[in-house]
């Protein structure tokens, strides 16, 4: 039997709809998100553009700062400290990548914690891993939504995650093991990735490897969460396909997320979740 499509656009959508009520009964004070691009990369120019598409339809307001090639770290830094300061913004997202030369970690902890929309400071990172409240960044919460969007109760499922970044892989790998998953992750040193993958109940990948993950490396009914957003040439056409072999591996997972539409949407999804809730907290 084919794997069931987890559709994330759908889902996404489903998720927008539920912030846009709530936004609605906020008695009429709008989120308001910065968004700060210092960089010429044209997917970033998109994701952006996307971005403020989105908050716009579900009543989030929405300001793009964008630096000019050359842009300076102190430049940035000092936007950030107005942003920081000014009541009206609720949320602050620093795009990446940044231009060569320009340290994002560096940059995104200038941002107040308490405005830091993509969870993404060492303060908010710290707190995930502590357990204790903070801003979850955006991709592992949309992550964990699609997987409980086809199997609720995840308690003692083996969940491997495939790469051990700050952005997906390792918070994605906190928020399986408070679901009381037992985790396992995976990254370019590892061996016998394929065997180990074999055993998991869930397997999210993040390895920016086209289609790296083939049917050998999945057991008979898994949900498989692919991360991944390759840009490749199939047959004269350049075309992007995720991690994860899909049509190989639909034939035996119970559920796999697709590329494009699966993730992606979800994180421009919690992105506004957590500008909602960053308004919120700032009226406290």
């Amino acid at each position: 039997m084919a794997a069931v499509v987890i559709n994330g656009k759908k889902i996404s959508q489903e998720v927008c709809e539920s912030i846009s009520a709530k936004i609605g009964k906020c008695g009429g004070i709008a989120p308001s998100v910065a968004l700060i691009s210092a960089s010429a990369d044209p997917a970033s120019e998109i994701y952006i553009s996307k971005k403020v598409q989105l908050a716009e339809s579900i009543g989030i307001k929405s300001s793009v700062h964008k630096f000019k090639y050359g842009a300076k770290a102190d430049e940035i830094a000092d936007l950030i400290k107005r942003l920081n300061a000014d009541t009206d913004v609720h949320a602050i997202l620093l795009q990446s990548p940044l231009e060569e030369g320009l340290n994002f970690r560096d940059l995104v902890d200038l941002i107040d914690p308490r405005k830091d929309v993509d969870g993404l400071t060492t303060i908010n990172q710290g707190k995930l891993f502590t357990g204790e409240p903070g801003v979850v960044p955006c991709t592992p919460l949309g992550i964990l939504h699609l997987i409980c969007s086809v199997r609720r109760d995840i308690a003692g499922a083996h969940a491997v995650v495939l790469g051990r970044s700050s952005i997906v892989g390792k918070p994605t790998a906190q928020l399986l093991l408070n679901e009381n998953c037992s985790v396992t992750v995976l990254h370019s040193h590892s061996q016998n990735a394929a065997e180990i993958c074999r055993r998991a109940d869930i397997v999210v990948s993040a390895i920016a490897k086209p289609k790296y993950i083939t049917r050998d490396f999945i057991k008979p009914g898994a949900i498989v969460i692919d991360v991944g957003v390759n840009r490749i040439e199939i047959d004269g056409t350049k075309k992007i396909v995720g991690d994860v072999d899909f049509d190989a591996v639909s034939e035996i997972a119970a559920a796999i997320s697709p590329v494009p539409n699966g993730v992606g949407p979800m994180t421009v999804a919690y992105l506004m979740h957590n500008a909602l809730q960053l308004s919120r907290m700032g009226r406290i």
